[in-house]
């Protein structure tokens, strides 16, 4: 069943990808707006990825950005800014990267992972923790955030915003060739409990590398975890998340929250 799953992603990838026109050029073609640490004060930074914060010791991240943590070295996340510069450095002492993480044709799956911090945050207006899903939510209207590249290919120096619609199962497998329709409808259950699919309404690319493991939500509530794309950022725009829902019997097993 995973081989079909990767072999659904690598379809989808490759049909959304598109050249850029000229109504992609714009000041911030992969994010859209400069956000306030104040407005998403669940989101953390890792050396090369995004993270959620979800309580005050507990850090949920894409597994295939702590997969080479070195725990003899000194390892830390940064809250409470939108840059790195205006962050609070807080070491971590602990990684749980979930047990059936393996990464297929190179893609990842069950891409989830928990960091557990050296101390407990100290909450304020900048630092919170967001709140996990009860049960898998059906809101279409969700928004991501993260500091990952940019139009210019180099990681964003700044916490970026973008709005983003959640697309139902059939709206996905809907943008692979018919031809392949019935093999993978045949493992909708599988690509339910694994992926949430979102795109921006217009045509125009959305997050990029560097994203992976910063949180995509709806309201108050964490929903995903930027997970892959495709190579080329600027073509692609379609994204994967971890449906975090799907893995809430292993996080709070993992955690006691």
């Amino acid at each position: 069943m995973t081989s079909v799953l990767m072999l659904l992603n690598l379809y989808l990838i490759s049909f959304l990808a598109k050249p850029i026109t000229s109504s992609d050029i714009q000041s911030r073609i992969l994010y859209g707006e400069t956000a306030k640490i104040e407005d998403y004060p669940f989101y953390a930074g890792l050396d090369n990825c995004g993270a959620a914060i979800i309580s005050n010791t507990w850090i949920l991240t894409a597994a295939h950005c702590v997969d080479n943590v070195h725990p003899t070295k000194n390892n830390y996340v940064w809250v409470g800014g939108e840059t790195f510069a205006n962050s609070i450095k807080v070491p971590y002492n602990k990684v749980i990267i979930h047990e059936e993480y393996q990464k297929v044709q190179g893609l990842p799956v069950n891409d989830i992972a928990l960091i557990k911090l050296s101390k407990p945050l100290q909450f304020s207006k900048k630092v919170q923790a967001i709140k996990l899903p009860a049960r898998p939510t059906s809101s279409s209207k969700v928004v991501f955030v993260g500091r990952g590249k940019d139009e210019t290919g180099k990681l964003s120096k700044h916490l970026q915003k973008v709005d983003l619609v959640r697309l139902t199962t059939e709206e996905c497998i809907s943008l692979v060739p018919q031809q392949y329709h019935s093999y993978v409808r045949r493992n909708i259950k599988l690509f339910e409990k694994m992926n949430i699919c979102a795109k921006r309404e217009s045509d125009m690319p959305s997050i990029c590398h560097g994203d992976s493991g910063s949180p995509l939500f709806s309201g108050n509530t964490l929903i995903g975890l930027a997970s892959y794309i495709g190579k080329q950022c600027s073509q692609v725009r379609l994204g994967f998340y971890v449906n975090v829902a799907s893995y809430m019997p292993w996080i709070k097993a993992a955690t006691g929250l």
